[in-house]
C-alpha cells in the first residue's frame, strides 16, 4: 500500500488543492519531474532564487566544457547522482551509468565538440535538446542535487506548517552559487522511516517536458528553413508531419543529427528557441492542475 506525505502530516487529508507541494508516495516512485522552464517562468520568490542557483551551476559547467577542463568538469558532475529523496522519476537506478560523474562525462561527450561550434549553448534545457540519451529523469535529478539546500529549506518550512516533527541532522551536498562549488552541509532534514525526504513545489513539476529535440526541430528549424524557401512544393509548405515522417528512416537519432547540424551553421537558432520557450509554455496548460496531480500520484 502506498504511503503519502499526507499520511504522516495534516491528518491524512488528501488532495493537492490542500498543499503547495506534491503529496508524493514516500514508499514508491512518482512519475513526475522538475521542469526548469516552469522554474524560469514562475515569478514567486522560491523560483526566482532557484533560477539564480541553477544559472550559476550551468555557467560553470559550460565554461568548463568551453575550456575543455576535464578536472573541473568531473568536479562539477561529481554530485549529480541519482536523487531518491524527492521520490520523483523512475528510480531504481534507471539512469544507469548516468548517475555517476564518469557516466555523465561519457553521456556529455558530444558536448565537447558542440560547444565549440555552438556558442549559444548556455541553458539547462540545451542538454536535453542536444544530447541523445539525456532526458527528464537525468535533468530532474541534476536539478535536485543543485537545489538540494533550497529544497531542504522549503521542506522544513512546509513540515513546520503541518506540524511534522520527524527531523534528523544529516550531511548532504548542494551547489553554492557564491563559491561556485559543491558544498557539503550538515543540516536538519525531514526523515520518513529513517530516509531523507525532500518536498517539491507542485508548480514546477510535469509528467514530461514540453521542450526537447522534436519541438526545437518543428517549431524553430522547420520554420526557418521554410522562410528560406525550403520544405515547399509548388509554393506551398509541406506539412510538418510529412517532413518528420520522411526523415524517420534516417536512423534512431535523426532529430539530434538534424538539429545539431543546422544549429552549428546557424547559432542564432538556439538563441531564438531560448527566447520562445516561455511563450510555448504559455500556449498550453504547462502547469499540472491539482486534479491532474491527484490522478498521477494517488492512482494505484
Amino acid at each position: 500500500m502506498k504511503k503519502f506525505v499526507s499520511d504522516i502530516c495534516n491528518k491524512k487529508i488528501k488532495g493537492h488543492s490542500n498543499y503547495d507541494f506534491a503529496d508524493v508516495a514516500v514508499n514508491s516512485d512518482n512519475l513526475l519531474f522538475i521542469d526548469p522552464v516552469l522554474i524560469e517562468t514562475k515569478k514567486n520568490k522560491w523560483c526566482k532564487e532557484a533560477k539564480e542557483i541553477i544559472t550559476s551551476f550551468f555557467d560553470e559547467l559550460y565554461k568548463a566544457y568551453k575550456e575543455n577542463n576535464r578536472k573541473r568538469k568531473k568536479e562539477l558532475l561529481l554530485h549529480a547522482r541519482e536523487q531518491n529523496a524527492t521520490h520523483l522519476g523512475y528510480g531504481s537506478g534507471s539512469n544507469g551509468k548516468g548517475n555517476t560523474a564518469e557516466g555523465l562525462l561519457n553521456l556529455f561527450k558530444p558536448l565537447e565538440k558542440l560547444i565549440t561550434k555552438i556558442p549559444t549553448i548556455e541553458k539547462d534545457v540545451d542538454l536535453v535538446v542536444l544530447l541523445p540519451g539525456f532526458a527528464e529523469d537525468g535533468l530532474s535529478d541534476l536539478l535536485t542535487n543543485i537545489l538540494h539546500k533550497h529544497l531542504n529549506d522549503y521542506t522544513l518550512e512546509q513540515m513546520k506548517k503541518y506540524g511534522m516533527n520527524s527531523i534528523e541532522t544529516k550531511k548532504f551536498w548542494s551547489w553554492n552559487q557564491e563559491k561556485a562549488y559543491w558544498e557539503e552541509l550538515e543540516k536538519p532534514v525531514c526523515c520518513v522511516d529513517g530516509r531523507e525526504l525532500l518536498l517539491v513545489p507542485k508548480c514546477i513539476l510535469r509528467k514530461n517536458y514540453l521542450f526537447g529535440t522534436g519541438q526545437y526541430f518543428s517549431r524553430i528549424i522547420i520554420e526557418r528553413i521554410r522562410e528560406e524557401g525550403g520544405y515547399m512544393i509548388d509554393g506551398k509548405p509541406i506539412p510538418k508531419k510529412e517532413i518528420i515522417k520522411s526523415k524517420r528512416h534516417s536512423g534512431k537519432y535523426w532529430q539530434y543529427n538534424e538539429v545539431t547540424s543546422y544549429t552549428q551553421k546557424n547559432n542564432d537558432a538556439l538563441d531564438e528557441y531560448h527566447k520562445e520557450l516561455p511563450n510555448y509554455y504559455s500556449e498550453k496548460y504547462s502547469r499540472l492542475s491539482d486534479s491532474q496531480l491527484d490522478e498521477i500520484i494517488y492512482r494505484e
